[in-house]
């Protein structure tokens, strides 16, 4: 009987959600009975057994390594529960690490092998699936903006009018406006963590891992139809100024035919 080649390489997960734009890290660490591993102004990171970690990031997003989904639907309906409204879209992604005695670490498709299993090098790994996570929620608001955009594009070649009521404009212009000084105020999702300035191997890493997830490129991209957006909003605006300058004339002819009217009334009929 032919042997079975049997895969004996220890896999670990990570699972990675985004829940909101922020999160208040001193109210979420009251919610839990166990001291935080690490506590900065911008991340917890909790260990929740051996080899279990969970990563908490203020930019919305938290992370899992190798912790039982019923664990984690438990500590995601805790942080919920801190939050004034529901997310809008709960993004998610899972990764898998592969433990690779004395290999070179290196980061594939869906996954990443490392030669030694590390806290630091699983907090980079978390990092760059949160940030990934938390770029979604912006592909996904502006895919939305595009969409609308391009609904308002075909209305004026099919009608020849804008087809939306002031207030409609206003209410989309707003969203836009707001989209864009999001993703302008959320650089930091680029931001490289502090540990690889110091470490060669964990800096190589992360390279590897924000390139595979396209990070930087994804950025840009939402960037590019952010741009594209803005230029479709000046040509509404135009377009509604036209149209209210339209309306205030036909406003003015009216209101002098109207006096014209009761002018020759009060000259011919009053007489």
């Amino acid at each position: 009987m032919a042997e079975l080649s049997i895969d004996a390489t220890p896999r670990y997960f990570l699972h990675a959600y985004h829940l909101a734009e922020t999160l208040k890290l001193k109210e979420i660490d009251r919610l839990f009975d166990m001291a935080a591993k690490t506590q900065s102004s911008s991340k917890l990171v909790y260990q929740d057994g051996e080899d279990r970690y969970f990563f908490v990031y203020r930019f919305g997003s938290i992370t899992f390594f190798n912790v039982e989904p019923e664990r984690q639907r438990s500590v995601l309906e805790r942080v919920k529960m801190l939050l004034s409204r529901k997310p809008e879209a709960l993004t998610s992604e899972e990764f898998v690490v592969e433990l690779s005695q004395g290999a070179e670490s290196r980061v594939g498709f869906e996954r990443a092998v490392l030669g030694r299993l590390t806290l630091e090098r699983i907090e980079l790994l978390a990092f760059v699936l949160a940030q990934s996570t938390a770029l979604e929620r912006f592909e996904i608001k502006v895919e939305d903006l595009v969409r609308r955009a391009g609904d308002i594009g075909r209305a004026l070649k099919e009608k020849g009018r804008l087809d939306m009521s002031p207030a409609e404009v206003k209410r989309f212009i707003g969203r836009c406006i707001s989209t864009n000084q999001e993703l302008v105020a959320s650089l930091y999702l680029l931001d490289k963590p502090d540990e690889t300035w110091n470490d060669e191997s964990l800096d190589a890493l992360y390279r590897e891992a924000a390139a595979m997830f396209e990070l930087r490129d994804r950025y840009k991209t939402l960037d590019y139809k952010l741009r594209m957006i803005q230029e479709n909003l000046e040509l509404i605006s135009e377009l509604l100024q036209y149209r209210n300058a339209n309306s205030l004339s036909m406003a003015i002819i009216i209101l002098i035919a109207v006096n014209i009217a009761l002018f020759l009334m009060e000259l011919f009929v009053l007489r």
